[in-house]
Order: structure tokens, then C-alpha cells, then sequence
């Protein structure tokens, strides 16, 4: 598993700065992407995109978490599954934090949710590169 770490250690720590030069395979959906731009200037409208948008990226992240767990021998996939879950307790504590500094309460929450949507999209990119290096070594 040490060699997925570095991969892993990406997803957590610098997807979030560089999210807007991110090459990964995964995006935002397009879904989303009409939803936000026609949302404008909207809190309440752009809360109904991030929600949908946020189930939509947490339900591939633990699809693609089981496919890749699955690549992968019994110590690698519990170290994997450890780390998913540690992850999962950092973003949702650091998306907290950052949101922090809006006072409007929506705009707080949708900036949480905006938060855990890079956050995972990041993480399934690490997942992706999992993948493609163990398939390689095959």
C-alpha cells in the first residue's frame, strides 16, 4: 500500500489547491455544470445543484472505492479501505472549516458541499491512478 500513498496523499492535500488545474478523468458532472451556471447569483438555487451534484460524486467515489479495493490483496484493500475512511473524517472536518468564514448560513453550506465535491472528485482521480498503476504491474 506504501506505493498508493503517494497518489492518496494528492487527492488530500493538494486537489483542493490546485482543483481548477486538475488533469484527472473526473469532473464535475455536466448536469451540474447547467444547473450552476443557470442558478446565477441564486444560494438557493445553487444548493439544489451542489446536493444533487454532491450524492451523485459520493455515490461514484464508493463505487469506484470498491472496484479499485477489489484490484487489490487483503493488506492493500484494508489499507485502503483505513484510509477511506480517514479521508472521509478530514474532508468533512476541512470543508467544514473552510466554509467557516461565510455568515450567511446557505452560503456556508454550499460552500461545505462545493468543498466535498472537489475533495471527492480528487479522490476518485487517486482511485483512477490505483487502478491504472496496478493494471500496469499485472
Amino acid at each position: 500500500m506504501k506505493r498508493y500513498f503517494p497518489y492518496l496523499a494528492a487527492a488530500m492535500l493538494f486537489v483542493p489547491f490546485a482543483a481548477g488545474a486538475a488533469t484527472g478523468s473526473h469532473d464535475f458532472s455536466n448536469i451540474f455544470k447547467a444547473c450552476y451556471a443557470a442558478a446565477n447569483a441564486s444560494e438557493e438555487s445553487k444548493s439544489a445543484c451542489l446536493g444533487e451534484e454532491l450524492t451523485l460524486q459520493s455515490k461514484a467515489a464508493a463505487e469506484l472505492h470498491q472496484s479499485t479495493s477489489q484490484l487489490l490483496s487483503g493488506a492493500e484493500r484494508q489499507q485502503l479501505t483505513d484510509d477511506f475512511v480517514a479521508w472521509k473524517k478530514n474532508i468533512l472536518l476541512d470543508c467544514s472549516i473552510q466554509a467557516d468564514s461565510k455568515t450567511v448560513p446557505l452560503e456556508r453550506e454550499n460552500a461545505r458541499e462545493y468543498c466535498l465535491i472537489e475533495r471527492t472528485i480528487g479522490r476518485m482521480d487517486a482511485y483512477e491512478a490505483i487502478r491504472q498503476d496496478k493494471t500496469l504491474r499485472r
